[in-house]
């Protein structure tokens, strides 16, 4: 007969089932008192198995192209530190995207920044979706916001998560001189959402993706995606947002100032938060070149279709 140390308290499996996967294993004798700590381990791990198996039946529903989950060990001291001010319970993060098809590029601006949008609020849907469910299998979990908030740093726009740094961490590509993440299976073109998770990622299971295979960096450093910006925003020290064509139509240099004011202080972005969707929707995106003038734009899904116009709409 099987002894437990201690009362059974509230955890989600059959005890019963419990018990005899620790004597079948040859965990503890029959005749040996069972701590309630081996019962609850085996149940978390039998939780993080099921996450695992409807993470990747759920990422295919959801017409996600990739994902990994990957642990915070994984990540430099910046991403790490971000994550956790970001979210204070986390353990990993489940980085995940959706490939922006290359006839899209070929579109009028105003269809391109359309299409794009609606795959970045598709994921961002999907984002909010994975939180649910991973809190209802009571796993601390937050979505990574699409729009706002953000953060500056050195005067310069960032996410509140590096997801390119992550997905890079993970295994699903490697970050090019254009600041893009570059997969083998579609280049540039992969846009990408993700969520900080509390559940801790063993290290045989950090690279989970339905693309997913390392390989060594794809930008071989031709600095084409440099050369081709028309408003200089790419250099040594990345991209300079405010410089892009795709911000300056909205945020002209004369506003830069104000702008970098405004997203310096959480509070007026929580007030511009709701709104920042419509503002999305609205815009324009007039030029792509540091996507479409890399070499490796077109990916291995792309191959045998033609690349599109060099020149900005």
């Amino acid at each position: 007969m099987w002894f437990v140390k201690e009362p059974y308290h509230g955890v989600q499996c059959d005890m019963v089932c419990d018990l005899v996967e620790i004597y079948s294993e040859r965990k503890v004798n029959r005749d040996e008192i069972i701590p309630i700590t081996l019962i609850k381990t085996l149940q978390i791990n039998r939780l993080e198995r099921s996450v695992e198996l409807d993470l990747t039946s759920f990422f295919q529903e959801e017409g996600v192209d990739v994902f990994s989950e990957v642990s915070l060990d994984a990540l430099s001291d910046e991403d790490r530190d971000a994550v956790v001010h970001f979210f204070p319970t986390a353990q990993s993060v489940i980085v995940f995207g959706r490939e922006v098809p290359v006839p899209v590029y070929r579109m009028p601006p105003k269809e391109k920044t359309r299409e794009m949008v609606r795959i970045a609020e598709a994921l961002d849907t999907t984002a909010i979706r994975l939180a649910a469910l991973l809190k209802a299998e009571q796993v601390p979990a937050r979505p990574v916001p699409l729009y706002l908030p953000v953060k500056m740093v050195n005067g310069r726009i960032q996410g509140v998560v590096r997801l390119k740094q992550v997905a890079a961490a993970g295994g699903l590509g490697s970050l090019g001189r254009n600041t893009v993440l570059l997969t083998p299976r579609f280049g540039p073109r992969l846009l990408l959402s993700g969520v900080v998770s509390g559940r801790r990622v063993q290290e045989s299971r950090q690279v989970k993706s339905s693309a997913g295979r390392k390989e060594a960096p794809l930008c071989k450093g031709c600095g084409r995606c440099i050369r081709t910006c028309p408003a200089g925003a790419l250099g040594p020290e990345g991209v300079d947002a405010f410089r892009c064509r795709d911000v300056s139509a909205w945020v002209p240099p004369i506003l830069v100032p104000a702008a970098k004011w405004i997203l310096g202080r959480s509070i007026v972005q929580k007030c511009m938060a709701p709104l920042a969707p419509w503002f999305a929707r609205r815009a324009t995106m007039p030029c792509s070149l540091c996507v479409t003038g890399c070499p490796n734009f077109s990916g291995d899904e792309g191959k045998g279709q033609a690349s599109p116009p060099q020149s900005p709409h």
